[in-house]
């Protein structure tokens, strides 16, 4: 009976140490409000159909209308989902390891610049969503005082090492220098010295040595062109940024990235930025942001078609932004990128996407068609696909210098004929065959072999996070990175 009760009082010890353990552990990494109970908005359905019914039909409407219904799209889903003020917008969706409060951020950071872009290519006309009349910049304008300042309920937070937060300010710092004269302008001395201190929190802060270093350089060159900046800003932001170049770059408009073997943030964000700092400052390393996106756009180009491009690499949900530097090149480098080939690699991709139901509620889908949990990173949650968005960013800025949506399309490479083009700085070959509209990379460092399918978001998976409220995917990098051929059929991602 003594052995019976003392095994009894042993089993509930270490019952109670293990709860113990688990509830200290949860509390240590669960991410604030995991259900994210947030629906998609009323009629949702309606708004998608109508965004796909009026954007693939090319004949009816024009490429300006579509691209502006596409706008709508996506600004009725800002409005949907923002907090009472705009400073955040919780958008329905898995989340990351940031939880709500990063997730709420990003999705206002990641449509902050488009809502710029399109008040820049406007002129800041006021925009019809639902027979209301509404302006897009004082929208945006309140929700960055309310978002800054430290006494509201939709303050940003303080910016620390290693923090999302700052990818995010980088975006917002860039909105305010697009639409500097119909934003910026309208703030007082002390709401600009406001927006200052939160942005430059980014001052002194440690982060990743790969394309996060550009970050802190283009919130401080944003700033510095808006007129704004303490000097001894300007000489860091310019070392670290000749030093990023001389580590990094590869050559042929490529640069290295960590650890990671080449992939799409060449477009999607370095590129990106580059782009913008030369347009900030046109005689800040000019030579070399023009030359590289020669470089860069000249090869890349072969990748787009009516079929899509061969996706590989990590943070698939940003796919539609890929052909932002040949948008950009348009501008830059129009001996390399016609505006009719600029405008038809944007127009497809977003034809492409749209086609294969990867819009929807007002947002773009947390996968490559649809929704899949299989190739979400950890660092991805429900606004941060919207950095898909980027070429659009890209687009109505450029259509504001140069008539770029009014430009007659081009055929791309794979609608002129058959090519194969090797980058001997990345190892990759890039070939079109005209008559199937296939595209193919092959990237010749890797094995020729098997194919490395996509694991599924398992079951197992599913039950780690409800266990521990974090997420918990599939590690895909093998399948994403390691295959020889990679085309534009996508045959790894489910429709």
């Amino acid at each position: 009976m003594r052995k019976k009760k003392k095994n009894l009082i042993l089993f509930l010890v270490i019952l109670l140490l293990g709860v113990s353990v688990y509830y200290w552990r949860l509390q240590r990494v669960k991410v604030d409000n995991w259900e994210n109970n947030i629906s998609t908005f009323e009629n949702a359905e309606s708004y998608d159909k109508e965004v796909k019914t009026i954007f693939l039909d090319t004949l009816s409407y024009s490429p300006r209308e579509r691209f502006k219904e596409l706008f709508k799209y996506f600004f009725t889903g800002y409005q949907e989902y923002k907090s009472k003020n705009g400073a955040l917008v919780y958008y329905p969706g898995e989340f990351s390891g940031g939880g709500q409060s990063i997730n709420a951020l990003e999705g206002f950071a990641r449509f902050f610049p488009l809502g710029c872009s399109y008040i820049l290519n406007t002129q800041n006309a006021s925009i019809f969503i639902d027979d209301q009349l509404i302006n897009v910049s004082e929208q945006l304008r309140n929700a960055v005082l309310i978002g800054t300042d430290p006494v509201s309920k939709e303050y940003w937070g303080q910016i620390g090492n290693r923090d999302q937060k700052m990818a995010e300010a980088a975006d917002i710092a860039l909105g305010l220098w697009i639409s500097k004269d119909f934003i910026w302008n309208t703030f007082d001395e002390d709401e600009k010295r406001q927006i200052y201190r939160w942005l430059m929190q980014i001052r002194g802060k440690t982060h990743g040595d790969n394309n996060w270093n550009l970050f802190p350089v283009m919130v401080v060159k944003s700033l510095e062109a808006l007129g704004m900046i303490e000097q001894e800003d300007v000489e860091f932001a310019n070392k670290k940024f000749e030093r990023y170049l001389k580590k990094d770059y590869i050559g042929n408009g490529w640069f290295k990235d960590g650890e990671a073997p080449p992939d799409y943030y060449n477009a999607w964000a370095i590129q990106y930025c580059l782009f913008w700092m030369n347009q900030m400052h046109p005689d800040f390393h000019s030579e070399f942001i023009i030359n590289t996106n020669a470089d860069f756009s000249e090869f890349f180009k072969h990748f787009f078609g009516s079929k899509g491009f061969p996706m590989m690499g990590r943070s698939v949900c940003y796919r539609m932004a890929a052909p932002s530097p040949i948008i950009a090149g348009s501008l830059l480098n129009q001996e390399v990128v016609s505006s009719g080939e600029a405008l038809r690699a944007l127009d497809y991709t977003w034809s492409y996407f749209i086609s294969n139901e990867a819009v929807s509620g007002g947002k773009v889908t947390q996968g490559f068609y649809s929704d899949d949990l299989s190739i979400l990173n950890s660092y991805s949650g429900a606004g941060s696909c919207l950095w898909s968005l980027r070429s659009l960013i890209t687009a109505f800025y450029v259509d504001a210098k140069i008539n770029l949506l009014d430009a007659e399309p081009q055929k791309l490479p794979v609608e002129i004929g058959d090519f194969e083009v090797r980058n001997e700085k990345i190892n990759w070959i890039i070939g079109g065959v005209q008559k199937t509209g296939v595209i193919t990379l092959e990237i010749l460092s890797n094995p020729l072999g098997p194919i490395n399918e996509l694991e599924s978001y398992s079951d197992w998976d599913a039950f780690l996070e409800t266990l521990w409220q974090y997420p918990h995917r599939p590690n895909n990098k093998k399948a994403l990175y390691k295959n020889r051929f990679y085309t534009n059929e996508n045959t790894l991602f489910k429709k």
